[in-house]
């Protein structure tokens, strides 16, 4: 295969080495590859007529379908940068994305929240719903496909990734082009993938997980295969469904592992085309990693790690020793053409410190943030370009491995999601009764970690836990609306009069 400069090129090559071969499977679709390409030129041609060219950045709100691919490589195809958005999120956080990220183009499973229609000057959906402006994709077949060659996008951004922000306003992080292919040739390679796997596509669009399963999938020509969103929250529809699908390579964060382990039965299904278990996104359980050894023995486990910023940047394949020993599983080394230092807060090489990361899948910073981009990015230890600082604390192991051992700041991880506990803290701080908030981790054998929030009141007013939650779901995802509530006359302090975490989370 011959090398892509950009996403629908990867499609393209694949599409001309393996057009009648099926690339996505979905309910009762089948689309080939052949016809993935085809319908992504024809929407891109519709797109490109509506204003999206290289340096525009269109809505990509989709849950998983057919649909949803086809709409991603048609951006791709136009040079525009797509921009996932969860289609639940609430009105008031994908407000702030199209804003922040300057969206004029829509696509999505349904028009976007009705607050917020004036906003775009196209709609494309798979349902139309009310809005009259809304182009329905079925319109495809009466399409042409597009002219010319493909665009590269500005700057080499292929898309935004949304995440939890400190400030209290998700933070839009740039992916390239060149990191999205460099992490699929990676991933075809190490993993072997080839036309016979069957690639199980579980993460949602605006988590970088799903990148693998789209990507790596298409460079190898495999079957991309979305799970139904009406199967993801139950562990053993979600074991059956591997099953039924013959489901070659899994990828997920290591909670819905768990589920699995917990609620899939796995005894009642036949599993057994699985020959590779991936996980990443946050530390996974031990004892899951046991279970799946001995439940799922045919089938390689391997752990992926990094930050939304760096995609991933390292690997770990699970030894029989990691699976005897009690410490969490390691992150591992490098992936290819990847450099990694750790740093103590001098900026020295320590053994115990700050994971600091370079390479070709790093992003480029962060949506109108220059400064933030500045404090991330910083010059590489060895003088070649930049690097991302983590913020995760990390120490190399004897065989020069490296071991995850937390963070440096307060950023949690909970169901695989990054979670800036400022950003709840913020939304809380919105309701005028509130005094004090204070979101902290407790730890959770299942999800790794559970939130729990603390308020206190102004004197005279009072909310009760319904109400908090109530507030929180308009303003935040659910994955970021805390777990458990206390209500308190007011909460600790340190002895520097900030309000002591440590005390919280006990």
């Amino acid at each position: 295969m011959t090398t892509s400069h950009s996403i629908f090129e990867l499609l393209a090559e694949s599409s001309a080495a393996h057009a009648d071969r099926p690339a996505i499977r979905h309910a009762d679709t089948v689309l080939s590859y052949a016809e993935l390409t085809d319908r992504a030129e024809r929407l891109a041609r519709l797109l490109r007529e509506c204003g999206a060219v290289p340096g525009e950045r269109v809505a990509h709100a989709f849950q998983k379908s057919t649909d949803a691919i086809v709409a991603l490589f048609a951006i791709a195809r136009t040079g525009a940068a797509y921009v996932p958005i969860d289609p639940a999120w609430p009105a008031a956080r994908v407000e702030m994305i199209v804003e922040d990220a300057g969206i004029r183009i829509w696509t999505g499973s349904k028009p976007p929240p009705a607050e917020l229609a004036a906003r775009f000057g196209t709609v494309f959906t798979t349902a139309s719903g009310n809005d009259t402006r809304a182009i329905p994709m079925t319109t495809l077949q009466d399409a042409q496909s597009i002219d010319g060659d493909v665009p590269a996008p500005d700057r080499g951004v292929a898309n935004l990734l949304f995440t939890s922000g400190s400030t209290g306003r998700p933070k839009g992080v740039e992916i390239t082009t060149r990191s999205l292919l460099h992490f699929a040739a990676w991933g075809a390679d190490y993993f072997e993938m080839s036309t016979d796997d069957v690639v199980a596509n579980h993460a949602p669009y605006n988590f970088d997980l799903s990148t693998f399963d789209i990507f790596a999938a298409v460079r190898a020509g495999a079957v991309m295969c979305p799970v139904p969103e009406r199967v993801k929250i139950f562990p053993y529809q979600l074991a059956q469904f591997i099953a039924q699908e013959r489901i070659s390579i899994w990828y997920s964060v290591p909670s819905v592992l768990a589920m699995i382990q917990q609620r899939g039965g796995i005894a009642d299904h036949d599993v057994r085309a699985l020959r590779h278990v991936i996980f990443a996104g946050e530390v996974m359980p031990t004892a899951t990693a046991r279970w799946l050894a001995e439940h799922v023995p045919y089938a390689a486990l391997t752990n992926l790690y990094g930050p939304t910023e760096t995609n991933v940047c390292t690997f770990h394949r699970v030894t029989a020793d990691d699976l005897a020993s009690d410490a969490s599983v390691p992150i591992g080394r490098p992936i290819r053409d990847t450099r990694a230092w750790i740093v103590d807060e001098s900026g020295s090489e320590a053994e115990v410190g700050e994971l600091l990361i370079a390479g070709p899948t790093v992003t480029t910073g962060y949506v109108n943030d220059p400064a933030l981009t500045v404090l991330r990015l910083v010059p590489a230890p060895d003088g070649d370009g930049l690097a991302y600082r983590t913020g995760d604390r990390v120490r190399r192991r004897d065989d020069g491995g490296l071991l995850f051992e937390g963070r440096i700041d307060r950023m949690i991880k909970c169901r695989g999601h990054r979670i800036e506990p400022g950003e709840i803290e913020a939304a809380l701080h919105a309701l005028p009764a509130v005094r004090q908030a204070a979101v902290v981790a407790v730890a959770d054998n299942t999800f790794g970690h559970r939130l729990r929030a603390c308020v206190s009141f102004v004197d005279g007013a009072t909310a009760g836990e319904a109400d908090l939650i109530a507030h929180c779901r308009i303003r935040l995802p659910a994955y970021m609306v805390p777990d458990e509530w206390e209500i308190r006359a007011s909460l600790p302090q340190t002895d520097r009069g900030k309000i002591d975490l440590q005390a919280l989370a006990r």
